[in-house]
């Protein structure tokens, strides 16, 4: 029986904190393989910035050596608002017997309640919070229905990154030199105001 990660986000723009947490996800879980599942259009923050197809060429080139990480492009693919109950549904009807574990962040999970048929959801999978720095797990969530990743936390955020590159500030902490030449060469995230 197959154990997968699967972790959501908008990757706009994939930075090594969520690299990091794929690996260490992966490794702690004895997973077969974690997929980041970059969403179309996210229902519960801002759109991405940068495009689809921009964000999927990032992840690409930041995991391309990494065997265990691969990218599913199911949300992408079918469009419109991202509801993870429905992507759910898709990848389990593909295989029934697949076991996924749900990666997210503190943040998320702290409003997870706000999510579409978060019940089903946790009949779906094995949720799996994972640690971010200056955000607090509130417990009270589901008491016993999630597994807390005990990981290496890493002070990279997307939202930061982009600030920093509209500022012309070094990412080089955050991003790797393949993704720092590829948002160059595109000339992504310049002259935004967040």
């Amino acid at each position: 029986m197959r154990a997968i990660g699967l972790f959501g986000g908008t990757f706009d723009p994939v930075h090594n904190g969520h690299i990091q947490l794929a690996r260490q996800a992966a490794s702690h879980l004895q997973l077969d393989e974690v997929q980041f599942l970059p969403c179309a259009n996210p229902v519960h923050r801002q759109p991405p910035v940068a495009s689809s197809e921009h964000r999927l060429n990032m992840l690409r080139a930041a995991i391309e050596h990494d065997p265990e990480l691969t990218i599913n492009t199911l949300e992408i693919d079918r469009g419109g608002p991202s509801y993870m109950v429905d992507t759910l549904h898709q990848i389990l009807a593909q295989d029934k017997q697949m076991i996924i574990y749900l990666l997210i962040g503190v943040d998320a999970f702290n409003a997870i309640k706000g999510w579409k048929s978060v019940d089903e959801i946790l009949n779906l999978v094995r949720l799996v919070v994972c640690r971010r720095p200056g955000s607090r797990l509130d417990r009270s969530i589901f008491l016993d229905q999630y597994i807390e990743l005990d990981i290496n936390e890493n002070p990279c955020a997307s939202s930061e990154i982009r600030r920093q590159l509209n500022a012309d500030q070094s990412v080089e902490s955050c991003l790797t030199a393949p993704i720092i030449d590829y948002i160059n060469q595109n000339h992504l995230y310049e002259n935004r105001c967040e």
